[in-house]
């Protein structure tokens, strides 16, 4: 059935057959996403807090070890990383751009010679923008941010024209793309990547074999990710709406049954 022609099932609602897929593979693979699933969103992505049990939880599930953790977020890799402030997990910022390795960061091919262009536009995105009230750029060096959040409606379409305006002459090169989440738009290189290409690098290079794949994410560009994985995999969609239409195949309501799920999934890591 095409993804938002099926009502989606709770996952906390389906933990006995998870139980038992999970039974079947030694390892597991857990990727998440960090806005809106592991935090609630804020007004501005500066204000985001994580909540202890999150961080507890995390710190306790990557001490099995047959249990890679990520997190891939839309935020640059250092920020994702300093907030989350836990070794001996994985990192993955820009929207999988940029990945912790196993030795080194690793950066797609052809993203980090766009810094200055990526720069330049914010530049000029931070100076046009001022007459919108509410609107803030967020540069993350390979890729820029416009956050709306706080823009009064009526303000919007002007937001719209403007970051078009900016950003046509990169576009029409083919040197930059437009992307949209929740209450942003993304400014990123032209190529080939995105979260789902991240996880299927993280699959090869630097995750466990032969394991259950969980991913977990809240917004448009996660469903790259719920794309990528196969049948076998537990993709979970964070929406208020079990109508949503997604590539997952299960549905949380809010962060906070993010980490009711994460509890459980610690308890049987834990327990086996």
């Amino acid at each position: 059935m095409p993804p938002g022609n099926r009502k989606l099932k709770n996952v906390l609602d389906d933990l006995k057959q998870i139980e038992e897929r999970l039974s079947k593979r030694k390892n597991v693979n857990l990727f998440l996403d960090f806005d809106g699933t592991l935090t609630h969103i804020a007004s501005s992505p500066d204000k985001v807090k994580v909540p202890q049990e999150i961080t507890s939880i995390l710190a306790k599930i990557r001490e099995f070890d047959n249990v890679f953790v990520a997190i891939i977020s839309g935020r640059s890799f250092e920020n994702v990383k300093e907030i989350i402030n836990l070794n001996g997990i994985h990192y993955a910022g820009n929207h999988g751009l940029e990945i912790s390795g196993v030795k080194r960061t690793e950066i797609v091919p052809n993203a980090a010679q766009l810094v200055r262009t990526i720069n330049k536009i914010s530049e000029d995105l931070n100076k046009v923008l001022l007459t919108v009230p509410g609107a803030w750029v967020e540069n993350k060096s390979l890729t820029s941010s416009v956050h709306y959040r706080s823009v009064p409606a009526s303000h919007v379409p002007e937001l719209n024209r403007l970051v078009g305006e900016i950003t046509a002459r990169y576009i029409d090169r083919g040197i930059v793309k437009l992307t949209r989440g929740k209450k942003v738009v993304e400014i990123r290189p032209n190529i080939n990547w995105n979260k789902g290409k991240a996880v299927k690098w993280m699959q090869k290079n630097i995750a466990k074999k032969r394991a259950t794949n969980i991913y977990i994410g809240d917004d448009v560009t996660d469903e790259d990710a719920f794309k990528a994985l196969d049948e076998s995999a537990i993709t979970v969609k964070v929406a208020r709406d079990a109508k949503v239409k997604t590539e997952a195949r299960y549905f949380v309501n809010n962060p906070t049954e993010v980490r009711y799920f994460l509890q459980w999934l610690l308890d049987k890591a834990g327990a086996s």
